[in-house]
């Protein structure tokens, strides 16, 4: 007996235990022999691995033998990332661990995509105060939310919406409408045959899923038109999509419902910070560029150059527009889990990210994480090939989602 990552499932492969989804329905049965089919079903329920007749241990991962001028820099790189982790902690290890084998392999790429070198002439950044540029929060610029989100929150909070009243609100933004199906019909989710209907996919995903999921894609594209000179966009929407996938695959692992609102949570979970990037670039540049000299997080600079950091601009942006309260929540207190009504749910954003950052998939702009919440990261993720099995996941699922995202 030993467990198997679905994706890794061999047609023929026999279980030894049955599968159940999160609401402790079964899905396959004891001794069931695994077709195709099955692989598509367990990943529709977000089931990472199955236990099967005969499998033994999975060996651990291996560093790869590379001796070139890169291992030195992707090294140095991953070091000063989890400088404020505990690294004896066996599940930040096996993160460390898989983050360095997967850059020196160039899984995504060796090194993570850097945003753009920011220089203010003359500026000391050894004394902060000089550079402190504080915003009220009451002059904070908040974009209006587009028509079309409005209308989503409207859906969203009605418990007699219907699969119709969804696609109908969707399929008033072409764009909004086409993305939706790109993303029901890519590997993501694997159905066998072509959704052409957002009402189908509706039917199919489940109405506050997709609901959801449209959402979190509105609120990124109201962002797109940020300059490359301000801020990478395409390597900030990439750290945001991983974290996105991430949460959504942990929180499937810890049987949680409602799996596309934790993706939309990871997704728009550094939204306060395209906030400072298109509102105010020179704060945002003093923030980098005080946390590239100094080493510390652009989560603590922020403190010190705005006088609030983008956990407090997110809440004041995801209120005004009026998105689903869990959502709020799950993405204000992703560095502070443990503060959160729901620390786990916050704490699956916060390991999200972790690992988002680790594996140098985009860039938010940060190269070293804030403090870390230990004890939750334990209960979130309770042994080491939990962590490898989400990584696997996240290198079978990333390539289409990222092709999708990047149109």
């Amino acid at each position: 007996m030993g467990y198997v990552a679905v994706d890794k499932l061999k047609q023929g492969m026999v279980l030894d235990e049955s599968v159940y989804d999160i609401n402790s329905r079964l899905l396959l049965s004891k001794g069931q022999k695994i077709s195709q089919n099955h692989v598509r079903v367990l990943k529709i329920w977000g089931v990472s691995r199955v236990s099967v007749i005969g499998k033994e241990k999975e060996e651990d991962e291996e560093t790869p033998s590379v001796d070139d001028k890169n291992t030195k820099l992707i090294k140095e790189s991953i070091n000063v990332l989890y400088k404020n982790a505990d690294l004896t902690n066996p599940i930040f290890k096996q993160i460390y661990i898989s983050a360095l084998v997967h850059r020196l392999k160039g899984t995504f790429g060796s090194l993570p995509e850097q945003t753009p070198k920011n220089r203010m002439g003359g500026t000391d950044l050894k004394k902060p105060e000089k550079i402190r540029r504080q915003i009220d929060v009451t002059d904070i610029k908040l974009p209006e939310a587009p028509t079309v989100i409005s209308e989503l929150n409207q859906v969203i909070d009605d418990p007699l919406t219907t699969s119709n009243d969804v696609a109908q609100v969707v399929n008033k933004s072409p764009s909004l409408a086409a993305m939706l199906l790109k993303i029901v019909n890519s590997a993501y989710y694997g159905f066998p045959s072509k959704i052409d209907r957002i009402s189908r996919a509706v039917t199919i995903i489940g109405t506050k899923e997709i609901s959801g999921l449209a959402l979190g894609i509105c609120v990124m594209q109201a962002f797109k038109d940020i300059p490359e000179g301000v801020l990478n966009i395409k390597a900030f929407m990439r750290h945001s999509l991983v974290c996105g996938m991430i949460s959504r695959i942990l929180a499937a692992n810890n049987n949680m419902p409602q799996t596309e609102q934790m993706f939309v949570s990871g997704l728009l979970h550094d939204i306060g910070k395209l906030i400072v990037h298109k509102y105010y670039p020179n704060h945002a540049k003093a923030c980098m560029e005080l946390g590239a000299s100094s080493d510390r997080s652009i989560f603590q600079t922020e403190k010190m150059v705005l006088g609030l950091n983008h956990q407090q601009i997110a809440k004041l942006l995801l209120s005004k527009w009026k998105l689903p309260n869990e959502i709020i929540t799950n993405i204000i207190y992703h560095h502070e889990p443990g503060k959160a009504p729901d620390p786990k749910k916050s704490g699956i954003i916060h390991i999200a990210d972790i690992i988002s950052h680790g594996l140098g998939i985009g860039s938010s702009g940060e190269r070293s994480i804030p403090k870390v919440d230990h004890p939750l990261v334990d209960e979130i993720v309770n042994s080491r090939d939990s962590i490898k099995l989400v990584i696997r996941q996240i290198v079978h699922q990333f390539g289409p989602m990222d092709a999708i995202f990047s149109d």
